[in-house]
């Protein structure tokens, strides 16, 4: 298992950027470049623990889907996801988010695990989503800082 962690900050208030990323109705407008085709938020409203993702995703070649939970929420600072099922190499992912004096920085952690074929190639497969990680976030830092 690898553990991958990326930062950034996002010149807009924590309340704007904790609810606009954790909200995955928003993931296709930042994540979409990393592959991400479609996203499934149960409930809807209100974002917190034991809300389910299920996303599609194209990833090396090949369409996925799977379904993660949150298991921690708390609000303006972290939300925690856990793997439920599905093809992915992520098992967990945790959103931090802190006050800065530029606006909110956040770090995203990601504990990456490949199964099957994947698995000789895992330290491959981090980096490359370690990438698409960082690439991510600073799309995401790009429609928030422009939604002004």
């Amino acid at each position: 298992m690898v553990t991958n962690s990326v930062s950034i900050i996002i010149e807009r208030p924590i309340e704007d950027v904790f609810a606009f990323l954790t909200d995955a109705r928003n993931n296709p407008l930042w994540q979409a470049n990393a592959g991400l085709k479609a996203t499934r938020q149960e409930p809807e409203e209100p974002v917190g623990v034991g809300t389910r993702i299920t996303e599609t995703w194209q990833f090396l070649g090949r369409k996925t889907e799977a379904t993660r939970e949150v298991t921690e929420y708390e609000p303006n600072h972290k939300c925690t996801h856990q793997h439920l099922r599905g093809a992915s190499p992520i098992k967990e992912g945790t959103l931090l988010f802190e006050p800065v004096a530029e606006g909110t920085r956040c770090t995203f952690t990601a504990l990456v695990q490949a199964g099957g074929i994947f698995a000789l190639a895992e330290p491959f497969l981090a980096n490359t989503l370690k990438k698409g990680m960082k690439t991510s976030l600073a799309e995401a830092k790009h429609v928030l800082e422009t939604r002004r």
